[in-house]
């Protein structure tokens, strides 16, 4: 048997090595080898959008062959919608809950959580490609009402507003903070971060002061705060 020959079979032999290790992970480890591909996706869908990640990519990262990511999630959408369920999970760990922390520590934390650079990367990517798409909207409107919530929560007890304004001033100091790192993202030589979180936490300090005015006049003490 000459060395050429020999050279063809112990590449056959190596490529079906690989192949088999591939079919291992996925049969008796199915957990690993699904995490693997997600945190492989997430990374490259936060990285490169989806548009511009393959599945063929995705596969290679994570050790595993293509067959892998359709066994486990059924297609490249079907492994987005995951990554996207990861994110929001992640998001919400990331995030304290409100325990009269006061609404400006709270929203400072908030503000930091915003700042995980794969998540928000993740988010801000699928939201520009797949602004319209029926996967992506429901959950990322689903982390948003999480925050919602959490701020609601905190202006309530400590401001005494009812329920409907804290929930128009929560959703008023939510759409800020995106506002300002989207801007951060756009316009970053005039102003730093720390220039952006003190507009945030300006207008929110501004809410909470009409909110505290309008609780107030409510219990007939004095006329509702109008900011100037």
């Amino acid at each position: 048997m000459d060395d050429a020959f020999q050279s063809v079979i112990a590449t056959g032999a190596e490529a079906s090595n690989v192949q088999m290790a591939r079919t291992r992970g996925v049969t008796k480890n199915s957990e690993l080898a699904r995490r693997k591909l997600l945190d492989a996706a997430y990374q490259l869908f936060s990285r490169q959008g989806f548009k511009a990640t393959s599945t063929e990519q995705i596969a290679g990262r994570a050790g595993y062959s293509q067959a892998a990511i359709f066994f486990h999630f059924g297609t490249k959408a079907g492994l987005l919608n995951a990554c996207l369920e990861e994110a929001l999970e992640r998001a919400k760990a990331s995030i304290p809950m409100a325990e009269r922390q006061g609404t400006i520590s709270l929203l400072g934390a908030l503000d930091d959580a915003f700042d995980d650079h794969d998540t928000a990367e993740l988010f801000a990517r699928m939201m520009l490609e797949q602004s319209r798409s029926v996967v992506i909207q429901p959950i990322y409107a689903a982390f948003h009402a999480h925050i919602r919530d959490l701020i609601c929560t905190e202006l309530k007890a400590e401001t005494g507003a009812d329920a409907d304004r804290c929930a128009t001033s929560a959703a008023t100091i939510l759409s800020m903070m995106i506002g300002v790192h989207a801007e951060y993202r756009v316009e970053n030589s005039r102003f730093d971060r720390a220039d952006y979180r003190a507009m945030l936490l300006g207008v929110a300090t501004l809410v909470i002061a009409s909110l505290k005015s309008a609780a107030a006049a409510d219990a007939g003490h004095e006329r509702p705060y109008t900011p100037p």
